[in-house]
């Protein structure tokens, strides 16, 4: 596949980036698509004007895609989105940012976020369902943005936006069953608005997701390893399966059935809301316990999350210029992480959080040209149980609150009538943090009928996981270090008849807070600073009948500078270390393509084909740690290493197809095919493990069949 790099270099000085396909969307997709949008603003701003890179999917888009999880739906259909095992759960990543913890992403439901805050957590909570009915839009913002949703958005953002009694009435049932990759889903919805002006919307759903067997998907490792301990069948071959059984991949968490219930009110100005979701994955443990565990204690690894999230909100009219929406919300949020079931170990986790916040934000519009934004927000957050056990340096039942105060604002002007530019500020502070400034200046320009050019800088913020800044401060009598990037993104689009042409760079400068293995008790801390750039393409064509897609991501380090010289193990880079100068747990270069053809109006095919062209940065890290560790220690199976070529860091690629055909205007039938390629190559199906990159999972090809009932 290498031999079509010369192909792909072409385009990295075309510096694209993705917004929805809005060239083949149907009415019922535009209908959903609003003229003006405040995903990426506080004040109202109209879409061709939104300043940073933004994806749109819609419910049509994920029927279409057969997306069994939001994290296949997000890197099918988003140019810079990736993702890799771990076993506390997929680590998601964005633009070249990703992390042993999903900390780095804000997951946001309706606006309000739904983040893990103690420990191992960040955005997960809705990842991996099956059943995405209950689901009107995904937006994804490519780039930092705490400036408009506060600390935490250093990667981006995901904001998932469900149906209400407005945007859905009538009744609609999805049938999912899936083959090899086993599973079967029911989800229900239903909308309606009643005599007294009271709108109701209600969504059920579960899945009994048994995931594919370990026969079916295996676990390799790229080193052979001669056991030493005689609890281990055998030796460990490279690029091989392991010799005993794991937990299925991708199934759900100790078999439990995952539940989402979802009901919201609309009344007037008022929106009430209330969610419950119980999700999980069963991740098969990382390669250094595969050297030194007895496989019987390597079952019923995996992670767990269960959530009750509430929401009420007051939209005040004081002028037709001049109104106040007015935020109260509370979540609990429950979690289980096991690593191993190891009598001792200690790295099994469990606990609860409960998040209480109350947010205000005015909106003035003085004149046409003008639009002003005010807001404030407090959150308090109270962790632990008597039985919580967050992180290995804290007490097992460790319990503690912390709060967080917060101001922000926007002034939204038109200098000219092709012109329109942003200035937002935000201010932070944590109960455990410094003060956290987050600004933004932003430009939009329409230079013709077609075309449009836009810049942004931001400064984002991230205050530590609230376990690590409580521990710095009671045990270490100092405030957490803030994660901070400086984000520079020129945006050009063109757009005309059935083409659409979308270029963006974008420069970066991280200050990288994350786990430090080396450190003992192991809590996060500022690594370093790391600058790196990413050039993006994207083409989209459409016809009466069929419409193409294509994009290219380049990203590149340009540099990074450890905080400590003495620290021997991060993932970052290993680049400080005299090898490489590539990013440690990122391809380099990501194509994806989508394809899709409706013979009739009954009839449609749909393709897509993600392609990651490897991980240059894995290499250097492995080549570093074989050359300065000894192989006779643990810390050795920490990080990659091999001794069978690189194969495990080269390429992956994930082709997927489906038929759609509409059996009457209220049920359409769906077969789905995914990970294809695996017949011709399997480790074109490969997915690596974050950090341990030298581990990596082959996925067989699955397919589903899908059934949709819907009577408006």
């Amino acid at each position: 596949m290498k031999k079509h790099y010369f192909f792909l270099s072409l385009l990295l000085s075309l510096n694209l980036y993705s917004q929805s396909d809005i060239l083949t969307m149907d009415l019922e997709d535009l209908s959903q698509v609003e003229t003006l949008d405040s995903s990426t603003t506080l004040t109202s701003t109209e879409r061709k004007n939104i300043p940073l890179s933004v994806t749109i999917i819609t419910q049509k888009d994920i029927q279409e895609s057969g997306a069994r999880n939001l994290d296949e739906l997000l890197e099918i259909y988003v140019s810079d989105v990736a993702y890799m095992y771990k076993v506390q759960g997929n680590q998601l990543g964005i633009g070249g940012i990703i992390s042993d913890r999903n900390n780095k992403i804000l997951l946001t439901l309706n606006g309000r976020n739904l983040n893990i805050k103690a420990s191992d957590g960040g955005a997960v909570t809705e990842r991996w369902f099956s059943m995405l009915g209950d689901i009107k839009k995904v937006t994804v913002i490519s780039g930092p943005g705490s400036t408009i949703y506060g600390p935490g958005a250093i990667a981006g953002i995901i904001n998932i936006e469900t149906y209400d009694a407005n945007s859905f009435e009538g009744f609609e049932s999805n049938i999912k069953s899936g083959y090899v990759e086993e599973f079967s889903m029911l989800d229900l919805k239903y909308g309606t608005k009643l005599d007294n002006g009271v709108g109701v919307f209600v969504y059920a759903g579960m899945d009994n997701y048994q995931g594919q067997g370990s026969d079916e998907a295996s676990n390799k490792v790229a080193f052979d390893f001669t056991p030493t301990v005689s609890y281990l069948p055998q030796v460990l071959v490279a690029n091989e399966p392991v010799p005993f059984s794991t937990v299925n991949i991708n199934g759900s968490y100790h078999d439990e059935i995952r539940k989402k219930f979802h009901i919201q009110l609309n009344y007037e100005n008022f929106i009430f809301w209330s969610r419950y979701t119980k999700s999980g994955m069963a991740i098969p443990t990382s390669q250094n316990l595969y050297t030194n565990t007895n496989p019987q204690y390597l079952q019923d690894t995996g992670s767990s999350n269960e959530q009750w999230s509430n929401s009420l909100s007051y939209k005040q009219m004081i002028d037709y210029n001049f109104d106040v929406v007015y935020n109260l919300s509370y979540v609990q949020s429950k979690v289980a992480l096991t690593n191993s079931t190891y009598p001792t170990n200690t790295g099994n986790k469990k606990w609860t959080e409960d998040n209480f916040d109350l947010r205000i934000l005015s909106t003035y519009i003085p004149n046409q040209r003008t639009k002003c934004a005010l807001g404030a927000e407090y959150t308090y957050n109270r962790f632990g149980d008597s039985s919580s056990n967050i992180i290995t340096a804290l007490p097992i039942g460790t319990k503690w609150h912390s709060s967080m105060y917060s101001i922000f604002g926007e002034l939204q002007t038109k200098p000219t009538e092709n012109s329109t530019v942003f200035l937002d500020l935000r201010i932070d502070k944590h109960t455990y943090s410094t003060m956290m400034f987050s600004p933004r200046v932003a430009f939009s320009y329409s230079m013709d009928e077609s075309s449009s050019l836009k810049f942004n800088y931001s400064h984002s913020v991230r205050v530590p996981d609230d376990a690590d800044a409580y521990y710095n401060y009671t045990y270490n009598d100092t405030l957490s270090d803030v994660e901070d990037i400086d984000h520079f993104e020129l945006l050009y689009t063109y757009y005309k008849n059935n083409t659409k042409l979308d270029l963006k760079s974008s420069y970066n400068q991280q200050s990288v807070v994350a786990y430090n293995d080396a450190v003992v008790p192991g809590v996060t801390e500022y690594i370093g600073d790391v600058d790196f750039y990413t050039l993006e393409a994207i083409f989209q064509y459409s016809q009466n009948n069929y419409s193409f897609y294509f994009s290219h991501n380049y990203t590149k380090q340009l540099n990074f500078t450890l905080n400590d010289p003495a620290t021997t193990r991060q993932n970052v880079s290993a680049s400080e270390y005299g090898y490489g100068n590539d990013l440690a747990n990122w391809n380099n270069h990501i194509t994806k393509l989508r394809f899709n053809y409706s013979y009739n109006q009954n009839l449609k095919f749909i393709n897509s084909l993600q392609i990651f062209w490897g991980i240059p940065g894995a290499v250097d890290m492995a080549d570093y740690n074989m050359d300065t560790l000894s192989s006779s220690g643990a810390a050795y199976y920490r990080l990659p290493i091999y001794t069978d070529g690189t194969r495990a860091f080269g390429e992956s690629a994930y082709f997927n197809t489906s038929v759609e055909y509409k059996l009457s205007k209220s049920t359409k039938l769906s077969l789905h095919g995914y990970n294809l390629l695996g017949y011709l190559d399997e480790d074109l199906n490969k997915r690596n493990y974050f950090k341990q990159t030298s581990h990596y999972i082959d996925v067989a090809p699955s397919f589903a069949l899908f059934l949709n009932y819907k009577i408006d």
